[in-house]
């Protein structure tokens, strides 16, 4: 073999080596980071919640009757005052109101004579004043005697004493006849004459009809709800909330509400949490222990009504401006939080102090400092030591 050939194979051979070694070197790993900085933060209890009427009214039969259909529905608005619905009596037998009628007809007799007695009794005191007067003219020229003068003064006090015991009696007829007409409430026999009122039922605010309890036309007793109405179209929203998140709420806490459907987050208070929980089972049959927390709204759309869904999230503790590292890049390791930093394209562990976290990030106590490469997601092809390149 000549000299020639002999070099051509170590080049070759040598060629083959470097090629090898290439092949054989660890590929860097690509990975995402993010820096680590100070930010605004803040921790939240977060749930679905629904809207309801603050404070609603629930409108309810004030007699015993019959109540008329009312032609109100569901959604209608309605102001203070208005007449939502009307109740009567319940109907009597044809005796009972063939005998209310005739006490109606006598009742109505005893007024007649008793407006003609008051009239009578009222011409008599008007004469016998004007005789006095006449009389008390005459004693002043001594034409007559003061006992005639005194006669005519008796019989004007005897006339005025008829005349109020006349108007009272009067008032006790027109009496009678609202109590035998009150009997007839609620028959439908002939009753168009009798001038029979019905009894009103009253809208106690302004705001929205939320349900009609009773759509049909029926007998219903006294305290029967009928109608329950918002509260000037008032809103509040209800979130039950696990007992071991609701412990970390308080009366005032700052609230945020999405997921109503607008473009925008709706403010919202912590007005108070109910003093007692409840047991709930979740959609995988688990069986939870929650408790009602009541929250009143700011800055409330008009087009929000009643039960409708949101999602609540309560803030619980809020910083200005704190040192973060986002919740995505960090592990445990023996009971301890770490991370991986990447510096001089090589990894680096290092153990890290956090407090307080949230879904995003968590608040950074000791072993990061400003300006900290972190990696996001690590996976377990990651350790100390390996060799990366930054995902752009």
């Amino acid at each position: 073999m000549s000299t020639k050939g002999k070099w051509t194979g170590v080049a070759a051979a040598i060629g083959f080596l470097i090629v090898l070694v290439l092949l054989l070197q660890p590929t860097p790993l690509q990975v995402e980071v993010a820096s680590i900085s100070q930010r605004p933060f803040m921790v939240t209890v977060a749930d679905q919640g629904r809207t309801r009427a603050r404070d609603p009214y629930v409108v309810a039969a004030p007699i015993t009757g019959r109540l008329l259909r009312t032609q109100l529905e569901a959604g209608d608005r309605v102001q203070q005052g208005q007449v939502i619905t009307q109740l009567a009596l319940a109907p009597q037998d044809n005796r009972t109101i063939a005998i209310a009628r005739a006490n109606l007809a006598a009742a109505d007799a005893r007024l007649r004579a008793e407006q003609a007695a008051l009239a009578e009794v009222q011409g008599v005191r008007a004469r016998t004043l004007r005789e006095l007067e006449r009389r008390e003219e005459l004693i002043k020229n001594n034409l007559i005697s003061m006992e005639e003068v005194d006669s005519f003064r008796q019989a004007l006090i005897a006339a005025e004493a008829r005349m109020e015991s006349v108007e009272a009696a009067v008032v006790a007829a027109r009496a009678n006849i609202e109590s035998v007409k009150s009997q007839l409430l609620g028959s439908s026999v002939g009753t168009d004459s009798l001038d029979v009122g019905l009894e009103q039922v009253l809208a106690p605010t302004n705001g929205t009809i939320l349900q009609v309890l009773e759509e049909s036309e029926r007998v219903v007793q006294a305290g029967t709800p009928l109608f329950e109405i918002s509260n000037q179209d008032r809103m509040e929203v209800i979130v039950d909330l696990l007992t071991q998140d609701a412990v970390k709420v308080d009366s005032g806490d700052s609230v945020r509400i999405s997921g109503w459907g607008g473009d925008y987050t709706i403010d919202g208070t912590v007005r108070y949490i109910e003093p007692v929980a409840f047991t709930k089972f979740s959609a995988l049959g688990v069986e939870e222990q929650r408790v009602n927390v009541i929250i009143d709204l700011q800055n409330s759309p008009p087009n929000l009504a009643a039960e409708y869904r949101v999602e609540v999230a309560i803030i619980i503790l809020e910083f200005d401006s704190v040192l973060t590292v986002p919740a995505s890049s960090l592990f445990q390791r023996g009971g301890d939080w770490n991370v991986f930093i990447v510096q001089a394209q090589k990894v680096v562990l290092r153990p890290v102090e956090i407090a307080n976290r949230n879904r995003e990030y968590a608040q950074v106590l000791a072993g990061l400092q400003e300006g900290d490469t972190v990696i996001l997601y690590p996976s377990d092809l990651i350790e100390e030591g390996t060799e990366v390149f930054i995902e752009l």
